[in-house]
């Protein structure tokens, strides 16, 4: 039986390559026939890397929150199981030095601009990332299950025509690291 487990998240990720937030703002109009504004939030997010192979954390601080994520993937990058601990009540010092305590060190921090539409089955995100770069994530929200879930970023994916775009399978932690191995290796940039 397919059943959804608890703290699972079901997304997908696309680079946005030419298509600007205005542009992608009209299509999400047009295509849900609603002048819906989104939710804007910018966000400083710090990854730690853990002694155990691909183990990470994020720690994120914008739109007046502050949370610890833990993600585990499940089916590639699309179904994963995600662990989001608000931290809103501590100080950041606190919180750095439990990071450390518990084995976590600081690799690296990722600063976006994010526009977010809530819908009912999804949630729809435009980010720009501080290099310029940005991406657009669909997230299924109130499913049963992970096949339930992906049919709808699949009929979110079709409405926006995010099929022309090409998806992204890694993580943000993922591309950043890979990218940081790729200077280092190449002499590119000190970190």
């Amino acid at each position: 039986m397919d059943k959804i487990e608890s703290n699972i998240e079901i997304e997908y990720k696309f680079w946005a390559g030419k298509l600007s937030k205005k542009t992608f703002h009209a299509k999400v109009e047009n295509t849900t026939n609603t002048q819906k504004e989104p939710f804007y939030v910018c966000s400083c997010d710090d990854y730690y890397a853990g002694k155990k192979e691909g183990s990470f954390l994020r720690y994120r601080k914008g739109g007046g929150q502050t949370e610890l994520t833990l993600k585990v993937k499940k089916e590639g990058n699309v179904v994963r199981k995600e662990i989001n601990l608000s931290l809103n009540d501590n100080d950041d010092s606190a919180i750095v030095e439990f990071l450390s305590l518990s084995g976590y060190e600081k690799q690296f921090s990722v600063f976006k601009e994010a526009w977010i539409w809530h819908f009912d089955d999804c949630d729809v995100s435009y980010y720009t990332l501080s290099d310029g770069r940005s991406v657009i994530e669909i997230e299924a929200v109130n499913y049963k299950t992970p096949a339930e879930g992906k049919k709808i970023l699949n009929k979110w994916r079709d409405k926006l025509e995010l099929g022309l775009l090409e998806q992204e399978s890694r993580s943000l932690f993922e591309i950043f690291t890979e990218e940081k191995n790729e200077k280092y290796e190449f002499g590119k940039i000190n970190w």
